[in-house]
């Protein structure tokens, strides 16, 4: 009684204290990274990893890469992760399905996504319309990249089902179906992949998310993009834990906020880069601004993703979707004061 009457006197969830006062009720927890790790998209979650900062908030972390988002919030659904690295923008699918997720804060404002043309038909496709009836290379459909590019012909005034969609997964998969894949018209991508097909000529680059005028172009204004989100009966029954894997990833964008490229690149398994270590380094350059540091989940943004889904998922459009279950700031407040700059 005393614990609920504290939370009441200072306008706090039980939730919320028990999180500060408790350790995590499991050390060991898989997460599931909605792509590869090595994407730059992911760096604030690999820097956590690999700087042990989960380890030292008491948590063992498996991490297991599942090649894209939809794959990655399947295992979530599945019981195969206690966790997922991926979009912001399943939290709110899912919902309408039954399912309620919980976004433990966000470290990316821009979503990074981008889209490109193979060389070869760039004389072809010169714009978004030409588009139209072509073959896209999508992470996988239904996917976040899939709706970047949804949004993108939409604004063109084009159904975005009057284009195709082909899976061809995220990184060196990618690059190869461009490389090796005559038949496809455009792909959606993220970094490394992106920076390796345009410098070395292999692609076009036609609308960068990377960015707040290619972001602001595709949704309209601030976008969630990458969070690390959990079923919302998990936070309930695991309240430290969710703190734990919060405040890993808050001390990592604080020490990304100020880091060099060399001493990003030092905290990195070589693995991550070994394939082109000057590709990755421009990659962490063309990417650093797309992240947020306080990780703080902001309304508009939330509602500018929601607006967003309803493209490809009119149901959206129609039915009442509760955006203030879909994210919990308060594992955010904690962890910001016990890691945020002073």
């Amino acid at each position: 009684m005393l614990h609920l009457f504290i939370c009441l006197l200072l306008g706090l969830s039980p939730t919320f204290l028990a999180a500060q006062t408790i350790s995590p009720e499991k050390k060991s927890i898989t997460i599931a990274v909605g792509g590869t790790e090595n994407q730059i998209d992911k760096l604030p979650y690999a820097i956590a990893l690999n700087k042990g900062y989960f380890l030292q908030e008491g948590l063992d972390v498996k991490s297991i890469a599942f090649g894209s988002g939809a794959k990655g919030l399947q295992a979530l659904i599945g019981g195969g992760a206690d966790a997922t690295q991926g979009a912001y923008e399943h939290t709110i699918r899912m919902q309408l399905k039954g399912i309620n997720l919980t976004c433990l804060g966000t470290f990316s404002r821009y979503p990074g996504n981008v889209l490109m043309i193979p060389k070869s038909k760039a004389g072809v496709i010169r714009t978004i319309s030409d588009l139209k009836g072509k073959k896209i290379g999508v992470s996988s459909p239904g996917s976040a990249s899939n709706n970047f590019i949804a949004q993108l012909l939409q604004r063109e005034g084009i159904n975005w089902q009057d284009a195709s969609y082909i899976g061809v997964g995220i990184g060196s998969s990618a690059v190869a179906s461009i490389r090796n894949n005559s038949e496809l018209d455009a792909l959606v991508n993220l970094d490394p992949a992106v920076t390796e097909l345009t410098r070395n000529g292999d692609a076009i680059i036609l609308a960068d998310s990377r960015n707040e005028k290619g972001t602001k172009a595709a949704f309209n204004g601030d976008y969630l993009a990458g969070c690390v989100y959990v079923k919302t009966d998990f936070v309930k029954q695991n309240p430290g834990v969710a703190q734990a894997i919060t405040n890993a990833m808050i001390r990592s964008m604080q020490w990304l906020k100020s880091a060099s490229i060399d001493e990003i690149i030092a905290s990195l398994p070589p693995e991550y880069y070994k394939s082109n270590e000057s590709v990755y380094r421009e990659a962490i350059s063309k990417n650093i601004s797309a992240f947020t540091w306080d990780g703080i989940v902001t309304r508009q943004a939330a509602q500018n993703v929601l607006d967003a889904l309803a493209t490809m998922e009119p149901e959206f459009k129609t039915k009442k979707v509760n955006l203030n279950s879909t994210y919990d700031n308060s594992f955010t407040e904690v962890a910001l004061k016990k890691y945020g700059s002073k």
